[in-house]
């Protein structure tokens, strides 16, 4: 088991390095350079941009460039930010809880729905509940983001008033403490949250439903259904505990569509998060920024996928023997 982790985390490795090398590349290859300062639309004048391409090597071919940032990344420094002129391990440490705490809030609002639902639909495998839940996920899976984002947020926020329209935080609310605070921006991240999960509510719950339709055909299904158990019965019971190891391994890349969902949704709810952070910084041009933030999102999705892997070698003793 350890030679098959390690030769995975090994790939993994290599994987990122290639990622940050080639959006390195295409960074460098685009027109124009980095803006400095706050406002990015303002031309630089003459002086001050030639001081920022000495500070920041950008005289220097592109290779030797990544020699560098790597060079760097290997001490544990990630550069400063061109337009904010701030640590970059300080604005992505300032704003990675709130991404996570969106992430976070997606997942749980994803597998709480389509995870049931799945299960009601392999009940009766095209029957009312089957139908309806494929009609209505897919339906969600088919509409784009940005418009299900406004339309919640028309919907929830300025139609009924339920919930906030943007933001993580009530406008000039004072908060007596933490729990306060934390519960307010878990309030505003409700929508941007619903918003997140819709997408991949069809393919979850599809998949769930598959595989406990395919347990209930088994001797399982059949030894259940002589038992007197009803099909919901045994797919309540037995049928997800055996959906368990093939959701492990969606689950290793529902991490990463997540974290690359966020980037368009959080711009549209103006959550301060590292998708927003992204997002701007692209703009700008901001390569130390763009680079830290490409260097996180492949380490989530490298993360998801290698412990998606660790956890299966680990329950499954048919996958552990096979490698």
């Amino acid at each position: 088991m350890l030679p098959a982790i390690a030769s995975r985390i090994a790939t993994a490795m290599v994987t990122l390095f290639i990622v940050t090398f080639v959006v390195f590349a295409l960074l460098c290859a685009l027109p124009g350079e980095p803006q400095g300062g706050d406002d990015a639309s303002r031309p630089l004048p003459p002086e001050y941009r030639a001081a920022l391409r000495a500070q920041y090597h950008l005289d220097e071919p592109w290779p030797a460039r990544y020699g560098r940032w790597v060079t760097d990344l290997l001490r544990g420094e990630l550069g400063t930010s061109f337009s904010a002129q701030q640590p970059v391990a300080a604005m992505l440490k300032e704003r990675f809880p709130v991404s996570a705490g969106l992430n976070a809030l997606a997942l749980l609002a994803m597998l709480g729905i389509a995870v049931p639902l799945g299960i009601l639909s392999a009940a009766r495998p095209d029957g009312p509940w089957d139908r309806a839940g494929w009609i209505a996920t897919t339906a969600l899976y088919a509409v784009p983001v940005f418009w299900t984002a406004l339309l919640l947020q028309w919907l929830f926020a300025i139609r009924l008033g339920w919930l906030p329209l943007s933001g993580i935080s009530t406008d000039g609310a004072r908060h007596p403490s933490a729990g306060f605070a934390f519960a307010d921006a878990a309030w505003h991240l409700v929508l941007p949250a619903a918003c997140l999960a819709s997408g991949g509510l069809a393919y979850v719950s599809r998949f769930v439903r598959t595989n406990i339709v395919e347990s209930t055909a088994g001797e399982g299904g059949r030894a259940a259904r002589a038992r007197g158990l009803s099909m919901l019965q045994y797919a309540a019971r037995h049928g997800v505990v055996q959906a368990v190891v093939p959701l492990l391994t969606l689950a290793g890349f529902l991490i990463p569509r997540l974290v690359g969902g966020s980037l368009l949704i959080e711009a549209i709810f103006n959550v301060p998060g590292l998708g927003s952070l992204l997002f701007d910084s692209i703009l700008s041009r901001d390569l130390p920024v763009v680079l830290a933030l490409t260097l996180l999102s492949g380490l989530a999705t490298l993360f998801g996928t290698t412990l998606s892997d660790v956890l299966i070698l680990w329950l499954d003793p048919r996958v552990r023997h096979a490698r």
